[in-house]
């Protein structure tokens, strides 16, 4: 039965409320442990917890009010000066917070949260008290992702036998792919198995007003609304599983510059439409003519400037992500009898929020890695005459159109030999593939799917999937993650991510008749291909540029078409730490995209499809997975 009929849209305001608030108060109680004394943080974690108590007791939720007001009870003791901050209070206030959100996942799912457990409860009051208390045990954190979790099939797989190459696409039924991308009848199966574009931006709705009955849910006084994102799931779903946050929280004030926008873009539009009736009576005067070039290059500007505008309202502080993960360290340090401060930079970096939902489960991985197998333990470390607190990186910046993210630790670093030896006792890859690899390379091998450097499994790691995790989901958010390390000093991991995976800057090529679509973070330049110039190296041809011998491959080879005519140009290009030349029959310009994916049937090589300005479909190129079948035939 549903404990809080007609009550939905004050549910959803204060658990987004409630949440932030939440989350805050966890990361001031991060701040506190190394300022116990300090009483600004003690107030503003008391005030926290104190309106979550009053919005929990206006929703009647009174097993989350009894364990609210006994921790806030704590918080204003502490303040007071009448109870002395200690590690083992601080388990008890933490196990209490962890409570606290697990019962906000009840209310989600529309039913009041059970009792506390009774030994957090008698922790709680013991600590009141004063007296020895043995820290109950934490409710999971919200952070925290299975350790065996299986990678699921990211959204470009297919779980479908795949085309072997490319050459597929030469039969696909063009009038399906069109269907595809502008609407109209589904697909047979016969032909595809079906085909789900991308779902486009959301669009802004008006800002959402807490009522005004429960003035303490919206006490974050921030300038804001929520504005909805993909339809939620299924209410029998999420019985079993969290539902993801589909709201945005947007400033109010972009979401005014796209209503701005669209006004302007309604009023061209009338002006078009003036225009063309004077058109169709035969009108064409140069003025006439002069006011249509005006009015398109108007509607053109226009329609970039909301496209940007859009695109701002799904960008958010990655800090709000961030801002977990200290307790998270915390937690799992002392767990392992670790000293680990977790230390955050660039929290006010901007990325869609749909990929900040799926960098969850890496940044968890990758973090439990750093604090379990990157660091080491106080002994270690008094040995190799290191600090006792070893500091954990995590931060974000932005460089051109991509987010880099890092995770740095101090610890004992990794060494290559090692891994190529672990990856050949695992028999994850031969002894004469082990031997061919350089450091790189051997480093990337704790990527692969069983690797683990640990004999026994724990709690916390040895089952050998928690790395291949992280290459699956970095691989759906279309980015790649590399990864440095001195033994001795530590290891870095790098992830890079695109800015938004909604719109794509891509180089537009031909071949034959048809376009393909070149993502344009890749290309460095593009040259004129003269036979002349090219020269055979091992068989291969190859092209000097400015003194640097690279490979040219030929478009048409790597997915598996025949060649027609003779490429005219190459585009040099760079994946990762590889340059080459990319050739073609000519390029059509760039262009932004909207990418649509063909989930279920997608030949390989092929990251999406869009549509030209012509209406003519246009191949998106996955460049890197093309190279990896390439570099799979070689060997």
């Amino acid at each position: 039965m549903n404990d809080f009929a007609g009550m939905e849209e004050l549910m959803q305001d204060f658990l987004t409320e409630a949440s932030d608030l939440l989350s805050d108060v966890d990361s001031k109680l991060m701040g506190l442990e190394k300022s116990p004394h300090d009483r600004d943080l003690l107030n503003v974690i008391f005030r926290g917890f104190h309106t979550i108590k009053g919005g929990a007791g206006f929703l009647n939720a009174t097993e989350l009010v009894t364990l609210c007001h006994l921790t806030e009870n704590l918080f204003d003791k502490l303040r007071n000066g009448e109870l002395v901050l200690t590690a083992e209070l601080m388990d008890v206030i933490f196990a209490a917070t962890g409570e606290v959100r697990q019962m906000f996942g009840a209310l989600a799912q529309n039913r009041q949260p059970d009792a506390a457990p009774p030994e957090m409860i008698a922790a709680l009051h013991a600590a009141l008290k004063g007296e020895a208390i043995a820290a109950p045990k934490a409710a999971a954190s919200q952070a925290v992702a299975p350790q065996a979790a299986a990678p699921q099939p990211t959204a470009l797989q297919s779980t479908a036998p795949q085309p072997a190459a490319l050459q597929a696409a030469d039969g696909l039924d063009w009038n399906v792919l069109y269907q595809a991308l502008v609407g109209g009848a589904a697909p047979a199966p016969a032909t595809l198995a079906s085909v789900v574009p991308v779902s486009p931006a959301p669009a802004p709705s008006a800002p959402a007003h807490p009522s005004a009955a429960a003035p303490e849910l919206s006490s974050l006084g921030r300038r804001s609304a929520d504005v909805p994102g993909n339809k939620a799931p299924p209410a029998g779903r999420r019985e079993n599983e969290a539902a993801k946050d589909n709201t945005i929280r947007v400033d109010t004030d972009r979401l005014d510059q796209v209503l701005n926008l669209s006004g302007e873009i309604g009023l061209t539009k009338n002006r078009l439409t003036h225009l063309r009736s004077d058109l169709l009576q035969g009108r064409s005067d140069a003025p006439t003519l002069r006011a249509l070039d005006q009015s398109v290059s108007q509607l053109d500007m226009l329609v970039v400037n909301l496209q940007n505008a859009v695109m701002k309202t799904r960008m958010q502080p990655i800090g709000r992500l961030f801002n977990k993960y200290p307790r998270l360290a915390r937690d799992l340090a002392r767990q392992l009898g670790k000293d680990v401060e977790l230390v955050l930079s660039g929290e006010e970096t901007e990325i869609d929020k749909t990929m900040i939902e799926d960098l969850n489960d890496p940044l968890v991985h990758l973090i439990r890695n750093a604090v379990d197998h990157g660091v080491e333990g106080p002994e270690q470390r008094a040995a190799a005459g290191k600090p006792e607190k070893s500091l954990v990186h995590l931060g974000a910046r932005q460089e051109g159109d991509h987010i880099l993210i890092t995770i740095v630790d101090d610890g004992k670093g990794m060494r290559p030999e090692v891994i190529r030896n672990k990856a050949i006792e695992k028999g994850l890859i031969s002894a004469e593939s082990a031997s061919s690899l350089d450091d790189e390379q051997s480093l990337g091998l704790i990527l692969l799917p069983g690797f683990s450097t640990k004999d026994e499994i724990s709690s916390v790691s040895g089952r050998g999937v928690g790395m291949d995790v992280v290459k699956t989901n970095i691989q759906k958010l279309k980015g790649n993650i590399s990864i440095t390390s001195v033994p001795g000093k530590g290891s870095e991991f790098t992830i890079s991510l695109p800015l938004t995976l909604a719109i794509l800057p891509v180089l537009l090529l031909r071949l034959c008749n048809q376009s393909f679509a070149v993502p344009l973070s890749l290309v460095r330049e593009i040259l004129s291909i003269s036979q002349d110039e090219l020269q055979l190296v091992s068989g291969k041809p190859t092209m000097v540029v400015r003194g640097e011998v690279l490979p040219v491959l030929s478009l048409a080879s790597l997915i598996e078409w025949e060649q027609t005519e003779t490429p005219e140009v190459g585009v040099l290009m760079q994946v990762g730490n590889n340059s080459f030349i990319l050739s073609a029959d000519g390029f059509a310009g760039h262009d932004d995209v909207v990418i649509k994916s063909l989930d279920t049937f997608r030949p390989k090589g092929v990251a999406g499809v869009t549509m030209s300005s012509e209406g003519e479909i246009v191949l998106i190129l996955d460049i890197k997975e093309l190279l990896g079948e390439v570099r799979g035939h070689s060997s």
